[in-house]
């Protein structure tokens, strides 16, 4: 990567991290059926790719490593996600994923937990692709799909003639 784009990531890595960190203050979290993981054991988290946003938050406990492509836009999700104490390991379908799914087993070993977004960026969407269910079939570490959802409420503001706009995101 040339100097400029060094730069330019880190610039966005650090912006990118902070509008996270405020955005996730601004709101409301519901969480609706969230499995109680057992410290001891590591488990395979699995979301759709565009369902990406709030996901560091959801987090099973111990350390976790996430399949990330190896494109400009995967490199500053992984600088991201590494503020938040989230390893990656980088590949795809469509480059370096055998690679990264290698590496992916190897950190299973030193107990991380496994994140993958199974649809990946190029799709098809919604469709679960080979990767997840390969490593665990290779760990024997059950899959949790997580998602979540958000919409917008409108909250009237007493002796005023505004409202503002709250989402309120609810994650399973």
């Amino acid at each position: 990567m040339k100097l400029s784009d060094r730069v330019f990531v880190s610039v966005l890595t650090f912006i990118g991290s902070i509008a996270l960190r405020l955005l996730k203050a601004s709101v409301r979290f519901r969480q609706v059926d969230r499995p109680l993981f057992d410290p001891d054991k590591r488990v395979i988290i699995a979301f759709w790719h565009g369902r990406m946003l709030f996901m560091p938050y959801v987090q099973p406990p111990g350390r976790s490593t996430v399949m990330i492509s190896r494109h400009r836009d995967g490199e500053l999700i992984s600088r991201i996600i590494r503020t938040y104490g989230i390893y990656s390991s980088r590949g795809s379908t469509t480059r370096g994923g055998m690679a990264a799914l290698k590496d992916l087993l190897r950190l299973a070993k030193e107990k991380y937990n496994i994140v993958f977004t199974p649809d990946g960026p190029k799709g098809p969407r919604f469709t679960v692709q080979m990767g997840a269910i390969q490593a665990a079939k290779a760990t024997g570490f059950p899959i949790y799909p997580v998602t979540y959802s958000a919409r917008k409420k409108k909250l009237s503001v007493p002796g005023t003639a505004s409202s503002f706009l709250t989402h309120s995101p609810t994650l399973s």
